[in-house]
């Protein structure tokens, strides 16, 4: 049987590859009084239908519901749930909408930021993290993922160590790399350079590179071009719909989130993409639209 990586690459000889949109939002829009992930265990129907509503649309790789289910996640958000009981559910219900839809589709473990950026934290050492790291991502792998995710980078030491551990647990399975960044060019949230992203994460031989979220799909095709002039690796594109007013509503249509995403089609920077917060199926079923016209960075 092939390898997930190969079952990919295979794809990518027809066209771009299209992920789901926003998990968070979709679920629980702009409330602070829900914590998405425990979703998995308390409403596993809607989070379902919301996988199928992505499948549906044309997403080719899903997001697990476990963006803040590492164990200090967890604690800082209140959820008595453990990291097991979380990811168990998450991935019960993304395989469950996987298999209905009898379609090839893969589910990606998304492994967010955690609660400190390491480089600069003074109240939790790198031991304490990698062990929180370790509980998410073996019960990731247990779970049977077929890509770790590592998303809504923000200090590279942090993505840098679950890596390590993704390389530990599951040596063979696929690792996409995915960082904020900032409204000046070149940089990530960090302050760190787009360049030294780059060089830091290539050595764990990713499926692909790039960004989510930030301040929009135009933030974020202007720095893949600055990108692929650092790599050959294949692209990763996940676009918020903007920036959440005080209301929590986001601007960016999804006419205009695939545009501005065309344009980097058009031009063949783009190898995976998708949409992060604000986004839905709506988007999901433009973007992947749009996708299938072109084929990914070579």
């Amino acid at each position: 049987m092939s390898s997930v990586k190969e079952r990919i690459e295979a794809l990518w000889e027809r066209h771009i590859i299209v992920k789901d949109a926003a998990i968070g939002t979709t679920l629980v829009g702009a409330r602070r009084d829900v914590v998405a992930d425990v979703l998995s265990i308390t409403e596993p129907e809607r989070v379902e239908a919301m996988y199928e509503a992505s499948i549906k649309a044309g997403a080719t790789i899903i997001t697990s519901n476990t963006f803040l289910s590492d164990p200090l996640m967890l604690k800082s958000c209140g959820v008595t749930a453990t990291t097991d009981e979380v990811v168990a559910a998450a991935m019960a219900v993304a395989h469950r909408a996987r298999e209905k839809s009898e379609r090839e589709v893969f589910i990606a473990g998304s492994i967010g930021p955690s609660t400190r950026n390491i480089s600069l934290a003074i109240d939790l050492t790198e031991q304490e993290l990698r062990d929180a790291y370790r509980t998410l991502i073996e019960a990731l792998d247990r779970e049977g993922v077929d890509i770790f995710l590592i998303e809504s980078i923000t200090d590279v030491r942090n993505a840098e160590i679950a890596a390590e551990l993704c390389r530990e647990i599951a040596p063979a399975r696929p690792i996409i790399f995915s960082a904020v960044l900032s409204k000046i060019g070149g940089l990530l949230i960090s302050g760190r350079s787009v360049e030294k992203y780059v060089e830091d994460v290539s050595k764990f031989e990713p499926l692909a590179i790039g960004f989510n979220c930030s301040h929009g799909v135009k933030n974020i095709v202007d720095n893949i071009e600055l990108l692929t002039r650092y790599t050959s690796l294949p692209t990763y594109a996940a676009p918020s719909a903007g920036v959440p007013d005080a209301k929590g509503r986001y601007a960016e249509t999804a006419k205009k989130h695939t545009e501005t995403l065309r344009t980097a089609a058009e031009r063949g920077m783009l190898s995976i993409v998708g949409g992060c917060c604000g986004t839905t199926a709506e988007y999901t079923r433009s973007v992947a639209q749009m996708a299938r016209h072109y084929k990914p960075r070579k």
